[in-house]
């Protein structure tokens, strides 16, 4: 569960660097959409994960400052303690196309994200996969965000 909180403030991180990005305090929402885990697992496992990753979803805020802009996305997932890194990266022309690669404690999560971007807003489907203790695991996740207005 925590890759996947820091999935969705890195999401909003990574929406919130880049070129034309306004600074201020931004709000992420990422709900999960569709989930996929081993076979022999028991319904309840996915159900556990959509009820708290699904309906409402997980909503974060970050302050995203002048000087963090100007740094390159990939330095943004220095939150994450250095466990995922960009394969590729692009959000040019309204649009964002990134690729990651998250190691963990709980095994590796391939990143894709993709979506549509303003200077004040983004919306982006994220695919997540990897192999986990317990097998092979799939989540997609729609994710939004939104400049709430200064920092502070």
């Amino acid at each position: 569960m925590r890759k996947l909180a820091i999935a969705a403030i890195a999401t909003a991180t990574i929406a919130t660097s880049a070129w034309a990005i306004e600074p201020g305090n931004w709000e992420a929402t990422s709900r999960m959409t569709d989930i996929t885990l081993p076979s022999d697992l028991p319904p309840q496992a996915a159900d556990m994960m959509r009820n708290i990753l699904g309906g409402e979803g997980v909503t974060a805020q970050n302050c995203i400052t002048a000087e963090q802009l100007e740094n390159s996305p990939q330095r943004m997932f220095d939150d994450t303690n250095g466990e995922c890194r960009y394969t590729e990266f692009d959000m040019s022309g309204g649009e964002i196309h990134a690729v990651a690669q998250c190691e963990g404690d709980q095994g590796t999560m391939n990143m894709t994200m993709n979506g549509t971007y303003t200077d004040t807003t983004y919306n982006m489907t994220m695919q997540m996969q990897g192999e986990m203790p317990m097998g092979p695991m799939t989540m997609t996740f729609d994710v939004s965000g939104r400049r709430l207005g200064p920092c502070g």
